[in-house]
């Protein structure tokens, strides 16, 4: 990352966090952060009870991408993470669907991967490869960053002034975002 970046500090969500803040992340997309280790692609989610919706019509998210050579190899078994495995099967017999379902058929085995993994990203303490403060202007179909840390390939770069605002393309994690947290018109 560019040295311009300015520190930033972050609060790494544990369990014993994750649970105290109330947090409920969402699967929306995937991502190759820049930067990152050859092949090392990142799950991302958003904040669903952090969802910001402000007077001005836009929204503000927090969104965390974790790796997804780390959350594929989660171990369900250990004694700790029972309780991420019981969550799981919680949802899925209640016939939960993950919110990104609703932009895109999801067959039951992808809807039970991305299930798991929203549950991991609640409960477990996989670290983020990338924590970022979006703001969205629904009406005018934009986004910016406002804060971003990521960590990739051992290296880190952090910024909290606002980015330029910028169309989201189509087919794009950033429409996803505007898809999931924008009111239908």
């Amino acid at each position: 990352m560019r040295a311009r970046y300015l520190a930033l500090v972050v609060l790494i969500a544990s369990p014993r966090f994750a649970e105290a803040s109330n947090v409920d992340w969402k699967f929306y997309g995937g991502a190759d952060l820049v930067g990152a280790v050859a092949g090392e692609h990142s799950i991302c989610f958003y904040d669903e009870n952090g969802v910001d919706r402000r007077s001005d019509g836009h929204i503000r998210v927090w969104v965390k991408c974790l790796p997804q050579k780390d959350l594929d190899a989660f171990d369900m078994e250990q004694a700790r993470n029972k309780s991420i495995l019981e969550e799981t099967g919680r949802r899925v017999a209640s016939y939960y669907v993950p919110p990104v379902g609703r932009l895109e058929d999801l067959n039951q085995g992808q809807a039970l991967t991305i299930t798991g993994y929203e549950v991991i990203a609640d409960m477990g303490d996989i670290k983020p490869q990338a924590q970022i403060f979006y703001e969205l202007n629904c009406s005018e179909r934009m986004l910016r960053e406002l804060s971003m840390h990521i960590e990739s390939g051992g290296k880190s770069g952090s910024f909290d002034k606002p980015r330029d605002w910028r169309y989201v393309p189509p087919e794009t994690n950033g429409a996803r975002l505007l898809g999931l947290l924008c009111p239908l018109r």
